[in-house]
């Protein structure tokens, strides 16, 4: 009586074939090397399309930038925060986005200052003041005690509050009662790596950003400025 061998052992003697010679061996490797760096380099990924445009999240929504998840909480324009410095900008008020930052890093570092960009045109006849820039928010401040460019530790995440100065198309135009319409900032992201001019590492932006509409919200209490009669406050 005659039988017929398992499939698993007639494929033995094809897979010795393959794999019996050098030449072969070698063949196969390099096959096999081509797959694993083709998948590991997403060339066997959904692809998508280059005119796909920037990607997208919600406000509340912890975006992952690199050295700080950052959650866009909400934006206003105020007067009664640190009032004082207002003349010295040339400014009518403060543009306020307020974000909870995660740092992801090792070390304590401050929020970087290119962490959030408002849009060329500002809603609401909204401008920059003097020298300011959409990417560098100045003063930002920790909203739990308004102390200034804070230091915020690994693993503890903060509300900050970033400002802006701005000039208003006519006065008091947001100032009663808040804006009333979303306010769509970029977030930039980052990669750690080694620097081609000066050496080291660091946090460089990759060109990938993420735009957020991030809608009207109230000033936080713990920025604002007390009031002249401290006994009040």
């Amino acid at each position: 009586m005659t039988t017929t061998a398992p499939r698993a052992a007639r494929d033995v003697p094809l897979v010795r074939a393959v794999v019996g010679t050098w030449p072969r061996r070698v063949a196969l490797g390099v096959v096999v090397g081509v797959v694993a760096g083709t998948v590991a380099a997403g060339g066997l990924a959904r692809h998508v399309a280059a005119d796909a445009g920037p990607a997208r999240a919600v406000a509340g929504e912890a975006v992952a930038t690199g050295p700080f998840d950052v959650t866009v909480r909400s934006w206003t324009v105020t007067d009664a925060v640190r009032a004082d410095d207002l003349e010295g900008a040339g400014a009518d008020a403060w543009l306020v986005v307020v974000v909870g930052a995660d740092n992801a890093d090792r070390e304590s570092r401050r929020l970087d200052r290119t962490a959030v960009t408002l849009p060329d045109a500002l809603p609401g006849g909204l401008a920059l003041a003097g020298d300011a820039e959409p990417d560098r928010p100045d003063p930002t401040l920790l909203v739990r005690d308004a102390s200034a460019s804070p230091l915020l530790q690994p693993g503890l995440p903060e509300d900050v509050a970033l400002l802006w100065p701005v000039t208003l198309d006519a006065e008091d135009a947001l100032l009663d009662g808040g804006p009333d319409e979303p306010l769509t900032v970029t977030l930039p992201e980052f990669r750690y790596r080694d620097m081609t001019v000066g050496g080291g590492r660091r946090w460089a932006e990759t060109g990938d950003v993420v735009l957020v509409d991030v809608p009207p919200g109230d000033v936080p209490p713990g920025i604002v400025d007390p009031p002249e009669d401290e006994e009040d406050w």
